[in-house]
Order: structure tokens, then C-alpha cells, then sequence
């Protein structure tokens, strides 16, 4: 709640990262760095909070604060993730694209989350498979080290249509 309140009163954003695993003294590496855009709250009580991802940063100098927070210096990283295959839009890229449209229409607390929808760009599509699918966090790791973006695509293929 601190790092929510931090934010909100000061107008500015905060970085989300993977921590699973980590012991105490291990610098982060990387994360993304979001800024709130709304927030509710569920049925239940709990705070529902809606960010809106501005891009990936590099971390150093990582400490923690008195109340178990952490603080870093952070640069951004102007380069994508994965090199993209070109312009050219496979079946596949199609058919991952159909899938998802299907998922947005058929739950619209889905699609309201996206202000901004690019069916037709297969590396966004691709990225809210992944935000979307449960994947433990080293399945993740393992499809964040990879460069060739056709194989996050056949990483989907396999987990999506394969599996149908």
C-alpha cells in the first residue's frame, strides 16, 4: 500500500518486477516500469488496481527501505524484447489473433483493461497471451531470454492450438 500511496502522491510511476526466488540481497535486474491508471474495488473489499505498462527498465543500486520496500535507480531500455520476423503476417500470427479477439469479446473485463488494441501486430498479441496465460514465473524467465520472437509464437502455437 505504501508503494500505491508513494505513487498517487507523487505523480509518477513504479516499477514491477519478478521477485520469486530471490534472496534478500539479490539485485533485481530488469522490470517494467507503470503508472497507475484507476483503481476500485472488488466485491470482497480487495483494491483493484489498473497500470498501464510505459516500458522495460534496467534496475541497479537496489536497497531496501525500512518498511521492506524496495528502491533502485532505473534506465530504460529502448530496445524490444524479441527481434521481430519482418512485416509479414503468418497463419499463425492470424490464427493467435482470432483466438485472443475471442477472449476480449467473450470477457469484457478483459478487454476494457487494453484502451489500445493492436490485433493486427503479432508482437502484441503475442505479449497479452503471455500477461494472460498462468505460467509458473521460470516459464516466463525462459521466454524472456529468448531473442527470436518466432519462438515465443511457437511457444503459443504449442500451448494454445496444440493443445486444443
Amino acid at each position: 500500500m505504501k508503494m500505491v500511496k508513494n505513487a498517487l502522491v507523487q505523480e509518477m510511476g513504479f516499477v514491477l518486477c519478478t521477485v520469486s526466488g530471490l534472496v534478500e540481497d539479490e539485485a533485481l535486474e530488469e522490470g517494467v516500469y507503470v503508472e497507475i491508471v484507476d483503481f476500485s474495488q472488488d466485491d470482497a473489499g480487495q483494491l483493484l488496481i489498473d497500470v498501464y505498462a510505459l516500458n522495460r527498465v534496467k534496475i541497479e543500486n537496489v536497497y531496501l527501505d525500512e518498511t521492506g520496500l524496495r528502491h533502485g535507480t532505473i534506465t530504460s531500455i529502448p530496445s524490444p524484447l524479441w527481434v521481430a520476423k519482418g512485416q509479414t503476417v503468418s497463419a499463425l500470427d492470424l490464427e493467435l489473433s482470432a483466438m485472443l479477439k475471442s477472449i476480449f469479446k467473450r470477457h469484457p473485463h478483459i478487454d476494457s483493461l487494453y484502451q489500445k488494441k493492436s490485433f493486427n501486430t503479432p508482437m502484441w498479441v503475442a505479449s497479452r497471451w503471455l500477461e494472460l496465460l498462468p505460467m509458473e514465473t521460470s516459464q516466463k524467465v525462459k521466454i524472456k531470454s529468448v531473442s527470436n520472437f518466432d519462438q515465443v509464437t511457437n511457444f503459443l502455437h504449442t500451448i494454445l492450438i496444440e493443445a486444443e
